[in-house]
């Protein structure tokens, strides 16, 4: 009969320090807790990691079932809060995804199963589509939108006629729909079926019907800009930038009080990564979501990181060159997910051309960083653009066009024609304060003066 390990013999290979703790409290110690961090430091130790920061695979070894992983991450988070369990998030996700009745993930589809769910007459005009001289993200966002349509009317909710009462109907279906979806993403979507009709053919009267449906939905979206102006305002009242940086404050001490491991904290680093550097270089949240360590976001052996990506919309290469030394802070801390800050040389390279906010293969959807700001700071990332235009004008309107095409990466000065004419507006009121202090300092009249007896109450 094979004799049972004693806890001392159990705790052999775990380092002193946590060793000594954990037989102080062997009364209180879950069962099999011994055993399995006695197992896992073995195996760290055979596997010359570091100590404070094992990686995913010595946690994989260690635990041969999903309640055994947990033992072993409750005995660290008790005796042993110097070892990160950050690589234990993975092995953590690996066990959920085998639970019985775990739902596959489900994959986008692709675009022939897109295009075979159209009408009949949209898929013969596909062809067309396919062929025509457009950006192949162009043809994308296309085939997207028309297959959005596409549900309504298998759905019977429209004609597939192209026609201004197919446009009409379509409207209405997708504002009764339960998803909010706003006026100027509805004329986006009969964009999409617009351009498969001029190049599919369709008579140009029909068209032109369509044109005015999605024209009026436009000039809809165009009256909802005060909510915008509103979501902006309040965040001025808040504090502007200042409050942003408060809450990014708030979100990192949280996340600095959770277990490694937790998804909670993973998340919480990802919001505060997302703000801060939304902050330092307003971006497009598609554009966030795909940008990789080591190219777009680089990291020099002086600790300073620097961002430079290539525009998904305009196709062309912006900057924010070297990023606030607050905001390298922030990033280090997501990289970084509890480990030691000795080894972020070592994290940096292991993660070179992964995704910044996943540090995988995979990206997050495209309108994830946006969703995370507005969870945060109320406002979705495109008001931050707004936002950091606004400070811009305010502080140099003269210069301010330019500089604000620059920051948020527009290809032209007609790109930001509403910022454009803020600025020069704002510079008017500049200059006339100006010209009406200097008249008032070289002509110092009094207020009985003849001119301004217009002002004075008269007896």
């Amino acid at each position: 009969m094979t004799r049972r390990k004693t806890i001392e013999e159990h705790l052999a290979p775990v380092p002193a320090s946590i060793r000594r703790d954990m037989l102080e409290n062997r009364n209180n110690l879950a069962p099999g807790a011994a055993a399995v961090i006695g197992r896992f430091f073995s195996i760290v130790k055979e596997r010359h990691e570091p100590i404070e920061a094992p990686g995913a695979e010595s946690f994989r070894a260690a635990a041969s079932s999903e309640s055994t992983l947990g033992t072993l991450l409750r005995a660290l988070d008790r005796h042993a809060p110097d070892v990160s369990t950050a690589a234990a998030r993975q092995v953590r996700a690996e066990w959920y995804a085998r639970r019985p009745g775990k739902a596959r993930a489900q994959h986008a589809p692709c675009e022939e199963a897109l295009i075979a769910s159209w009408p009949t007459s949209w898929q013969a005009m596909y062809p067309f589509l396919r062929q025509a001289r457009i950006k192949a993200s162009s043809r994308e966002r296309y085939v997207a939108s028309i297959s959005r349509c596409a549900r309504i009317v298998n759905a019977g909710g429209a004609d597939e006629c192209l026609t201004f009462y197919t446009a009409y109907c379509l409207g209405e279906a997708f504002k009764a729909g339960e998803a909010d979806v706003r006026p100027i993403t509805i004329a986006n979507y009969l964009e999409g079926l617009i351009a498969l009709g001029r190049l599919g053919g369709v008579n140009a009267e029909s068209l032109d019907g369509m044109r005015y449906m999605r024209d009026a939905l436009r000039d809809e979206a165009e009256l909802g800009e005060k909510l915008k102006v509103a979501r902006i305002n309040g965040l001025m009242k808040k504090g502007g930038f200042e409050y942003i940086a408060k809450v990014i404050g708030k979100m990192r001490t949280k996340a600095d009080l959770l277990p490694d491991h937790s998804a909670r904290k993973a998340l919480l680093l990802q919001t505060a990564a997302c703000c801060a550097v939304d902050m330092n270089k307003p971006a497009r949240t598609g554009d966030m979501s795909q940008w990789s360590i080591g190219s777009d976001l680089r990291r020099e052996t002086d600790g300073s990181w620097h961002l430079v990506w290539k525009q998904e919309k305009t196709g062309r290469t912006t900057e924010a060159g070297e990023l606030w030394p607050e905001i390298g802070e922030v990033l280090d801390e997501l990289i970084l997910c509890g480990r030691p800050s000795r080894l972020i040389h070592m994290r940096y390279r292991e993660l070179t051309g992964k995704n910044w906010l996943t540090l995988s293969d995979t990206a997050k959807p495209a309108t994830w960083p946006s969703e995370r700001i507005k969870a945060a700071i109320e406002v979705p990332s495109h008001d931050l653009r707004t936002l950091a235009a606004d400070y811009m004008r305010r502080h140099d309107p003269e210069i301010a066009a330019r500089v604000i095409a620059t920051h948020l990466g527009h290809g032209t000065l007609e790109a930001g024609k509403e910022y454009s004419a803020e600025c020069k507006n704002e510079a008017a009121a500049q200059a006339w304060q100006k010209d009406r202090q200097r008249i008032a300092k070289q002509d110092r009249v009094r207020v009985d003066h003849p001119r301004f007896s217009f002002c004075r109450p008269r007896g």
